[in-house]
């Protein structure tokens, strides 16, 4: 019975991979072709990669698709989050003093962001980063995770890793800022030096790669990612329902949405002042109905999680760590 149990259990969690699948002999190929990747190597990876059950069910029940903004708020700004920011960002001040003057990036929304993402370092996830993206990488329409696969080998050739060691993510996010294998080589940064990106035990690195990040994306120095305006009378008392239900020319609530104040004000918005390029947020938050306006740097943000919530969080985060850290 044990073992009926046990065999139960494997098949409900992990597949190995099978190497005479067509599919993944297809993938061997094309890996080989178009990395510095040898055919052993790419087998040698593959022999130790497992499908993960858990980690497809991880992803089909993410907050930033399932939670209200209340709920997903709460998450973040919480006061142990908040206090630990500040005492993270004392505790590496003179690096968060060089990361800021060498990328110009806001060391509050650096910290913000690796507070989100791992708790900053306390938290780097319960997957291994080869299960999680091998699953993602053969399922349909796949070919961007199939590139991830290989950014991945090549991270760990570079770096002689052994990624069914390494803690992840769901999705196989990596190290202190949850960067994906091909965020880590293209976006890592070694910053103490030492010949090699260590964005798990080295947090020059972890705190200079978030920043570069940011920077390389678009972050402009001295500029506001969020503001907030007064929702006037038509819109106010308006619940996540009520939000959902509204019809405008322009979508709420959603990073790709660039529109001009005058466009809002069209539809019955009435706040002060005139801007173009925003990105126009309306949550419901602590009983009331607010209105936020994106500007360029949230939009930056959500190139880190494509989530319009992710970016909202992680701006008050950073303003609530701002305030802490100024008392």
């Amino acid at each position: 019975m044990k073992k009926i149990l046990l065999t139960l259990f494997i098949s409900l969690n992990f597949y190995p991979a099978d190497l005479d699948r067509e599919d993944i002999k297809e993938f061997i190929k094309m890996a080989e072709a178009t990395s510095e990747l040898t055919e052993m190597e790419i087998i040698t990876f593959l022999q130790n990669a497992e499908t993960s059950e858990r980690a497809v069910t991880a992803r089909s029940n993410q907050p930033e698709v399932k939670a209200t903004w209340q709920r997903y708020r709460n998450r973040y700004l919480t006061s142990s989050r908040i206090n630990n920011g500040v005492k993270f960002l004392k505790e590496h001040e003179k690096i968060f003093d060089e990361v800021e003057k060498d990328f110009g990036v806001s060391r509050f929304y650096i910290a913000s962001i690796i507070g989100c993402e791992t708790n900053y370092g306390n938290y780097y996830g319960t997957y291994n980063p080869l299960d999680t993206i091998f699953t993602r990488a053969f399922e349909p329409n796949s070919k961007f995770w199939q590139k991830e696969l290989i950014q991945l080998f090549l991270l760990s050739k570079k770096y002689k890793l052994d990624p069914k060691k390494i803690k992840s993510s769901w999705s196989g996010a990596l190290g202190l800022g949850q960067f994906i294998p091909s965020s880590y080589n293209f976006y890592g940064v070694d910053y103490d030096g030492d010949g090699f990106i260590d964005m798990y035990n080295s947090r020059k690195d972890g705190i200079a790669s978030v920043a570069n990040y940011l920077k390389e994306n678009g972050w402009q120095s001295d500029e506001k990612a969020i503001i907030q305006r007064a929702v006037n009378e038509k819109y106010q008392g308006l619940e996540d329902e009520d939000i959902i239900d509204l019809d405008f020319s322009f979508e709420l609530n959603n990073f790709r949405t660039i529109i001009s104040s005058k466009t809002m004000k069209s539809e019955g918005f009435d706040f002060i002042g005139d801007y173009d390029d925003i990105s126009p947020l309306l949550v419901y938050e602590q009983g009331q109905t607010k209105l936020f306006l994106g500007f360029d740097n949230f939009r930056v943000i959500t190139k880190y999680n494509r989530s319009s919530k992710y970016a909202l969080a992680v701006h008050q985060l950073a303003m609530e760590i701002s305030k802490r850290f100024d008392e």
